[in-house]
Order: structure tokens, then C-alpha cells, then sequence
């Protein structure tokens, strides 16, 4: 008989240790966002931080040279590839990281100005509205 309630408190107590997680993933899930406003609704439109044109070519020229691969490797691959594109992009160009971060839109607005053709390719390969929306992690 005490075996039988030992068992129960452990498997109770596994139970909770389960949920415990569960719970806990699901607020660290919701912590994200995939609002393409950023995190808090910031609108990106007003107060936008300045993209060097020159960066901004510089993320073209890497969206351009790898369109035809993504479009051969399916929207589920080619938006993991975009991604690392942009966070690569971000990291060499230390002040493009923190607009990103807090304006994911300021991506749209740089392609948009600077290669809007490769930016709605890029949209449909990656199956999105906009580029802001197939970025995650930022």
C-alpha cells in the first residue's frame, strides 16, 4: 500500500513538473511577437531609425544573389535562410541590428526603396505579406 502512494506522488509530481514546462514555453512562445510592428506595437513608420543606403544595397545584393536557391528550396527552408540573411546583414552592420530588432518594417522600407522587384520575390518565395512578417527572432 505505502509503494502505491509513493507511485502517485512521484506520477503526480512528474505531472506538474510537465505542466511547469509546458506553461513556461507557452510564455516564453507569447513573449515573441510576429506583429510586423515589432514588440510593444511601436509603429516603425514613426520614428524609423536611418538605414545607411549603403547597408541597404548591401542587403539587396545578398537578397538578389540567393533568390533563385530559395525559390529551389521551398518557402519553409528559403524563410530560415532569410532569416539568417538579415541577421547576418544585422550583425555586420551594427547600428542595422538595433533597427531591426525594434523595427523588423524598417526591412520592408530599405527593399522597398532600393530593390523592390527582389523584395516581392522574396515575399512570394517565403509566402508572406511583407518582409517584416517571415522575420523571426528579431
Amino acid at each position: 500500500m505505502l509503494m502505491r502512494r509513493t507511485r502517485r506522488r512521484v506520477h503526480h509530481m512528474v505531472r506538474f513538473a510537465l505542466l511547469g514546462a509546458l506553461v513556461s514555453a507557452g510564455v516564453i512562445a507569447c513573449a515573441t511577437t510576429t506583429d510586423s510592428r515589432g514588440i510593444g506595437g511601436v509603429s516603425a513608420a514613426a520614428d524609423a531609425p536611418f538605414i545607411d543606403p549603403a547597408a541597404g544595397a548591401q542587403l539587396c545584393d545578398t537578397m538578389w544573389a540567393d533568390l533563385d536557391d530559395w525559390r529551389n528550396q521551398g518557402s519553409a527552408i528559403a524563410r530560415v535562410k532569410f532569416n539568417g540573411v538579415v541577421h547576418t546583414w544585422a550583425l555586420r552592420n551594427g547600428a542595422s541590428n538595433v533597427a531591426v530588432a525594434g523595427h523588423r518594417d524598417a526591412i520592408d522600407t530599405i527593399t522597398r526603396e532600393q530593390c523592390p522587384k527582389a523584395r516581392e520575390q522574396v515575399k512570394q518565395i517565403i509566402d508572406t505579406v511583407d518582409l517584416a512578417s517571415g522575420l523571426v527572432g528579431f
